[in-house]
């Protein structure tokens, strides 16, 4: 189990097919801004996705693998 810290001025992240076949949930930015969480399956990272954006969440999201 993972757990990511969440920052506050993340803004929508959307899922991405990532390297090696995994998913991603990403905020399309690189560099400095950058946040992605690399799941194994497309409807984890739906899931974790749409936590993300309606803010059901309290600063930090469990990943269970």
């Amino acid at each position: 189990m993972a757990r990511h810290v969440i920052p506050k001025n993340l803004g929508k992240v959307r899922v991405a097919m990532s390297v090696a076949g995994t998913y991603a949930v990403w905020n399309g930015k690189t560099g400095k801004g950058e946040f992605r969480i690399l799941v194994r399956t497309r409807k984890q990272a739906e899931e974790i996705a749409k936590m993300i954006n309606e803010k059901r969440h309290e600063g930090i999201i469990e990943v269970h693998q």
